[in-house]
C-alpha cells in the first residue's frame, strides 16, 4: 500500500516538473514572440564599448569598416551579430572572435611599436569561454591590471607584439586550459614564472617567439595538467628536453625548427613515456636514434624530418612501437638496409623515410602491415637490387607510394604481376627507377592527382591514357625517359601540371593543344625534337604561368596573342629552337613575366623600352639573335644576356640596378663610358662582360663603380685606350680579367697582386621560385656561368664548376710598357697569364717560380731580356709557354716541363742557346745510307698496309659508336646535342668572321 503511495506522489511530482518546463519554454517563446532579444544588455553595451574603442584604434583613413553588424539598436539581437556567440540557454556571450579585426599583417620589429588595447573592456563578458585576439598587432599596458575572466578556457593571443611581462595580467584567468602565444615578442628563458598561475592549463602554444634557454627552477607540480606544448621557430637547445620531460601528463611535445644542435641521448626520452606525439623536425640533430626510443609505448607520431641523422635505424627499438602511426624521417642520412621488424609495425598509416642513404634491396616483409598503411615514401635512396610493385597489391588503405634510388639502381618489376591492387592510388612515383614500360597496374587506377614517372628509361608512345583514366590528374612528369611518336592525341583533361621534357618526341605541337588542356599552369616540352610553328591555341590556357618549350626545333613567328593575352605567364622559355619575327611587338603585354629566355633564335626588332616590364626581372636572355637597336634605359634583370646581337649606341645610364650577371658581348656599342653612370648601376654585378664591342675611352669611370665582390671582368676586343686604373686591384675577388686586344699603355699596376684570382667558389646564381600551383617543393632556377677565355693559345669555353681550376689574367694586344712586376708572383692561385704582343722590358721575374698553379704563361712579342730563369722548371703544371719574339739570351731551361716545350716557345730570339732543335740534333748520329735508299723520303709508308688498317679502324669505330648509341639512350641525346653544338658553332664561327669581315671594311 505504502509503495503504491509512494508511486503515486513520485507520478505527481513528475507531472509537476513537466508542467513547470513547459510554463518555462511558453515564456521565452513569448518573449522572443514580444520582440525581445535573448542577447543581455551588460553584453550588449559591452560589445559597443569595444567597437568605440576599436575605432579610435583604426589607422587614420583607413577604407576598412570595423564590425558593421555591431549597431546601437536596443532591437538589435548582439548574439547574432558576427564574430559573436551566445549559449543557447542563457545568452550571455561565451565566444568572441576577433582576430585580424583590420586585415592587415604585422611587420613591427619592436613591440613598441604597436598600439594598446583596453583590455579592462573584456570584464562585462562574465561567461566569456574563448576569446581570440590573433593577429591583430596590438598589445597592452603591462600596469593595466588583471584581466579577470573566470571562466575563459581558451585565449589565442597568436601574432601579437606581446612579451613575457604581459603573461603578468593574465594570471587571474584559473579556469585557463588552451594559451595560444604564436608570433609574439617573447624571449629569454622559457617562461616557467609567468605561467605558474595557470594550474588548469593543458594546450600552450609558444611557436614562432624568441625564447632559448630552459628555465633554471622549474616546479612541474603548477603545469602538472600540461598535455600539448609547441615550441618550434625558437632558439632552444637540446636540453630543453629534460625540463619538458618532468611534465607528468604531456603527449605532444614539438621542438622543431629550433636549429638544436648536438645528439639525441638515451636520458632525453627516458621521461617522455606518455608521449603520443614527438617532433624535432628541422633541427641539426645528429648521430644515431637512440635504442630507448622504444620505451616511449605510448607514442603514436614520430617526426625527425629534415637533421643530420645517420647510422642505421635502431633495431629492435623502433620496432617496438606498435602503437605508431606516423614515422617521418625524411631528409636525413641514415644508412644501412630496412629492417624487416617494420612489418611489426601493425598500426603505421605514413612511413616517410625519402631522401636518405638507406641501400640494399627492399624486401617485401620490411614493408608494414597492409592492413593501415595509406602513405609510403622510399625514394630519393640508394636502394638496388629488384623490387616487385605486386608486393603492395593487397594493402587496400594505400594511397600514395614513391619509390626510387639514385643512380637508377632500383629495377621495378612490372612485368609479371599477378591480378589486380586492392586499392587505388592517389599519389605515385617512380623516379630514378629502372622501368623499361609503364606498370601495367595502372591501367586500373582512376584516383590518380599526382605522378611523377621521370628518370625511369621509360620507351615507346607517350602514355596518354594515364589523363583518359584519371579524371583528377593535376600532375603527371615523364621527365627525362626515352618516349618517341606524336604528341597527340591527346584526350580534353583539366590537369595543371605537365612536364615531357627531355624525351624523344617530335612531330608538330596539335592544332588544339590550348582548348584540349585548358587548365595547364606549368607546361614543360623542353628538350624534345618539336617542329612546325607555334599553334595559336597556346593563347587558350588563361591560367599558363610557366611555358618550356626550349631545347626543340620549332620554327615561324610567336603567336601575337600568346605575348598579348597570356598575361599570367612568369616564366616563358623558348631558347634554342628556330623562332623568328619581332617579339615585342607594339601590344607586347606579358607584364607579370619574371624569367624571359629567348637566344638561340632568329629573332629581330628592338627591345622593349617599359621600364615596368623589368622591374622584378630575374633573367632576360636575348642572346645569339638578330635584333638591333640600342639597349633601353630602365632594362634589368638579376641575370641580362643581350651578347651576339647588333645593338648599337651607348651603354644606357639608367640599367643594370639588380643585375648580378651582364653580358652584352659580340654587339656594335661604341663611344666612351657615359659620365651618368653610378653605383647603383653595377652594385650587384658578378659578372660583366663587354668584349667584342667599340667601346672606347678610359675604363675608369666604369671600373670606379665594379663592386668588391666582382669575380669576373671580360673588356677585351674594344676600343679603351690610357692607363690601366688602380682602381682594378679593389676587385679582390676576381678571378678572370680580360683587357686583351685594347689600346691600353704606360706600366702595370703595382697593386695587381692584391686581387684573388681563383680563390673564389661560386660558379651560378641560384634563384628559387615558390610555385603554388600542383607541383611539389620549390622550383630553383641556376645560371651557370659560361666564359670564353684565351688560354693555352686557343679559345676555352670554361663553364660551372670547372670555373674552380681555372682563374686567369690577359693583358695581351695592348701597349703595355715598363718592367713585369716581381710582385705577380704572389699570385699563387694564377692558372693563365698572357702579357704578349705589348711592349714590356727588363727581366723575366724569378718570383713566378711561385706560380705554383700556372698551366698557361705567354711574354711572347714584346722586348724582354735577360735569360729563361732556370727556377721556372719547378712549375708543374705548365703546359704552354712562350717567349717567342723577345731579346732574350743564355741557355733555356731543359728540365722538367720545359722538356716537353717546342722551338715554336723560343722563336724570335737569337741569342737563346739549348733551343730543343739544337738538342735534337746534337744527340742523333748520322748512318750513311745506300744509294738506292737515300732517294726514300723518311716517312714512307706502305700505302696499301695503312689504307687496309685505316678503313678497318674507321669500320669497327663506327659500328662501336652505333651500337653504344643504339644501347645507352642517354649517350644517344647526348650524341645529338653534340651534334646540333657543333652546326650552332660552326654556324656562328661563319658569322663572327663575317662580321669582323665587314667590321674591319668599314673601318
Amino acid at each position: 500500500m505504502m509503495s503504491s503511495e509512494f508511486g503515486l506522489v513520485s507520478e505527481v511530482q513528475e507531472m509537476h516538473s513537466l508542467k513547470l518546463i513547459f510554463v518555462l519554454n511558453l515564456v521565452i517563446l513569448l518573449t522572443q514572440i514580444d520582440g525581445r532579444k535573448i542577447c543581455y544588455e551588460e553584453d550588449r553595451k559591452g560589445l559597443l564599448e569595444l567597437k568605440s574603442f576599436l575605432e579610435r584604434q583604426q589607422v587614420n583613413g583607413s577604407d576598412n569598416v570595423l564590425l558593421p553588424s555591431w549597431v546601437d539598436d536596443p532591437t538589435s539581437d548582439c548574439c547574432g551579430w558576427e564574430r559573436v556567440t551566445c549559449n543557447s540557454t542563457t545568452g550571455r556571450i561565451v565566444e568572441l572572435f576577433l582576430f585580424n579585426l583590420n586585415g592587415l599583417y604585422c611587420f613591427a620589429t619592436v613591440a613598441s611599436d604597436l598600439p594598446n588595447w583596453n583590455m579592462t573592456l573584456f570584464q562585462s563578458f562574465k561567461e566569456l569561454k574563448t576569446l581570440n585576439l590573433a593577429s591583430n598587432c596590438m598589445r597592452w599596458k603591462e600596469k593595466q591590471g588583471y584581466l579577470r575572466l573566470q571562466q575563459l578556457e581558451t585565449l589565442d593571443l597568436s601574432n601579437n607584439g606581446l612579451t613575457s611581462s604581459h603573461l603578468h595580467s593574465l594570471k587571474k584567468l584559473k579556469s585557463l586550459k588552451n594559451l595560444i602565444l604564436l608570433g609574439n615578442f617573447l624571449n629569454g628563458s622559457f617562461p616557467v614564472r609567468e605561467l605558474s598561475p595557470f594550474e588548469n592549463l593543458e594546450t600552450l602554444d609558444l611557436r614562432m617567439n624568441s625564447l632559448r634557454d630552459s628555465p633554471i627552477k622549474f616546479d612541474s607540480a603548477n603545469s602538472s595538467k600540461l598535455k600539448d606544448v609547441m615550441l618550434s621557430w625558437n632558439y632552444f637547445k637540446i636540453d630543453i628536453m629534460r625540463f619538458l620531460g618532468s611534465l607528468p601528463l604531456l603527449k605532444s611535445l614539438d621542438l622543431s625548427r629550433n636549429n638544436m644542435e648536438g645528439t639525441l641521448s638515451n636520458q632525453d626520452l627516458i621521461p617522455f613515456r606518455r608521449l603520443e606525439v614527438l617532433d624535432l623536425s628541422h633541427n641539426q640533430l645528429e648521430g644515431d636514434i637512440p635504442q630507448n626510443i622504444g620505451k616511449l609505448y605510448s607514442l603514436k607520431a614520430l617526426y625527425l624530418t629534415d637533421n643530420l641523422f645517420n647510422g642505421a635505424l635502431p633495431v629492435p627499438g623502433l620496432c617496438e612501437l606498435r602503437r605508431l602511426q606516423v614515422l617521418d624521417l625524411h631528409n636525413n642520412s641514415f644508412q644501412g638496409t630496412l629492417p624487416p621488424c617494420l612489418s611489426n609495425l601493425t598500426s603505421l598509416e605514413i612511413l616517410d623515410l625519402h631522401d636518405n642513404l638507406f641501400s640494399g634491396s627492399i624486401a617485401p616483409n620490411s614493408i608494414p602491415s597492409q592492413q593501415f598503411l595509406q602513405l609510403l615514401y622510399l625514394s630519393n635512396n640508394d636502394f638496388e637490387g629488384s623490387f616487385s610493385l605486386s608486393s603492395l597489391f593487397n594493402h587496400s588503405k594505400l594511397e600514395a607510394v614513391t619509390l626510387g634510388s639514385r643512380g637508377n639502381k632500383l629495377q621495378i618489376d612490372n612485368g609479371n604481376q599477378a591480378g589486380n591492387p586492392l586499392f587505388q592510388l592517389k599519389e605515385l612515383q617512380l623516379s630514378n627507377c629502372n622501368m623499361k614500360n609503364a606498370p601495367h597496374f595502372l591501367l586500373n587506377q582512376h584516383n590518380l592527382s599526382w605522378v611523377d614517372i621521370s628518370h625511369s628509361m621509360l620507351n615507346g608512345a607517350l602514355p596518354s591514357w594515364l589523363l583518359e583514366n584519371n579524371t583528377d590528374l593535376k600532375s603527371l612528369s615523364l621527365r627525362n625517359n626515352s618516349f618517341t611518336g606524336k604528341l597527340d592525341p591527346l584526350p580534353q583533361h583539366p590537369i595543371s601540371v605537365m612536364d615531357v621534357s627531355y624525351n624523344y618526341i617530335d612531330g608538330h605541337l596539335p592544332k588544339d593543344f590550348g582548348t584540349i588542356l585548358p587548365n595547364l599552369e606549368y607546361l614543360n616540352l623542353s628538350y624534345n625534337f618539336f617542329e612546325g610553328e607555334l599553334p595559336p591555341s597556346f593563347c587558350a590556357m588563361k591560367s599558363l604561368s610557366i611555358l618550356d618549350l626550349s631545347f626543340n626545333n620549332l620554327s615561324g613567328e610567336v603567336p601575337k596573342a600568346l605575348v598579348e593575352n597570356c598575361t599570367d605567364l612568369v616564366r616563358l622559355m623558348l631558347d634554342h629552337n628556330n623562332f623568328h619575327g619581332e617579339f615585342f611587338s607594339s601590344n607586347f603585354n606579358l607584364s607579370n613575366v619574371i624569367v624571359l629566355k629567348l637566344g638561340d633564335n632568329a629573332f629581330t626588332g628592338s627591345l622593349i623600352t617599359k621600364r615596368e616590364f623589368y622591374s622584378g626581372m630575374v633573367v632576360f636572355d636575348v642572346s645569339n639573335n638578330n635584333m638591333t637597336g640600342e639597349i633601353p634605359n630602365g632594362i634589368d634583370a638579376s641575370v641580362l644576356l643581350l651578347q651576339n646581337n647588333s645593338f648599337q649606341g651607348q651603354i644606357p645610364c639608367e640599367a643594370f640596378h639588380n643585375a648580378q650577371v651582364i653580358d652584352i658581348s659580340h654587339n656594335f656599342l661604341s663611344g666612351p663610358i657615359p659620365s651618368c653612370l653610378s653605383l647603383d648601376n653595377f652594385a650587384q654585378v658578378l659578372l660583366l662582360d663587354l668584349r667584342n664591342n667599340r667601346l672606347s675611352g678610359n675604363i675608369l669611370p666604369l671600373v670606379s663603380l665594379l663592386p668588391s665582390v666582382l669575380k669576373f671582368l671580360l673588356l677585351g676586343n674594344n676600343l679603351f685606350s690610357g692607363l690601366i686604373p688602380r682602381h682594378l686591384c679593389l676587385l679582390r675577388e676576381t678571378s678572370i680579367m680580360d683587357l686583351s686586344n685594347n689600346s691600353f699603355s704606360g706600366s702595370l699596376p703595382s697593386c695587381l697582386s692584391d686581387v684573388a684570382f681563383g680563390n673564389s667558389h661560386d660558379f651560378s646564381v641560384e634563384f628559387m621560385f615558390s610555385y603554388e600551383g600542383y607541383s611539389r617543393g620549390v622550383d630553383v632556377f641556376y645560371y651557370v656561368y659560361k666564359i670564353d677565355f684565351v688560354t693555352k693559345n686557343s679559345v676555352l669555353p670554361y663553364t660551372g664548376s670547372i670555373l674552380s681550376y681555372m682563374s686567369g689574367l690577359d693583358l695581351s694586344c695592348n701597349n703595355l710598357t715598363g718592367a713585369i712586376l716581381e710582385s705577380l708572383g704572389k699570385l699563387t692561385s694564377l692558372h693563365a697569364l698572357n702579357l704578349s704582343h705589348n711592349r714590356l722590358t727588363g727581366f723575366i721575374p724569378v718570383s713566378f717560380s711561385s706560380l705554383s698553379q700556372i698551366e698557361s704563361l705567354d711574354f711572347s712579342y714584346n722586348n724582354l731580356s735577360g735569360q729563361v730563369p732556370s727556377e721556372l722548371v719547378n712549375l708543374n703544371f705548365l703546359a704552354v709557354f712562350s717567349v717567342a719574339h723577345n731579346n732574350l739570351s743564355g741557355r733555356v731551361p731543359d728540365k722538367g716541363q720545359f722538356a716537353t716545350f717546342g722551338i715554336s716557345s723560343y722563336e724570335g730570339n737569337p741569342f737563346l742557346s739549348g733551343l730543343p732543335s739544337e738538342k735534337n740534333r746534337s744527340q742523333v748520329v748520322a748512318t750513311p745510307l745506300p744509294s738506292d735508299e737515300t732517294e726514300e723520303k723518311w716517312y714512307y709508308v706502305d700505302r696499301t698496309s695503312f689504307f687496309a688498317s685505316f678503313v678497318a679502324t674507321y669500320c669497327v669505330v663506327l659500328l662501336t659508336l652505333g651500337a653504344v648509341l643504339h644501347i645507352n639512350p642517354y649517350w644517344r641525346r647526348r650524341w645529338s646535342q653534340f651534334i646540333e653544338n657543333c652546326i650552332y658553332s660552326c654556324y656562328y664561327f661563319v658569322v663572327d668572321a663575317l662580321r669582323k669581315l665587314a667590321t674591319n671594311s668599314i673601318n
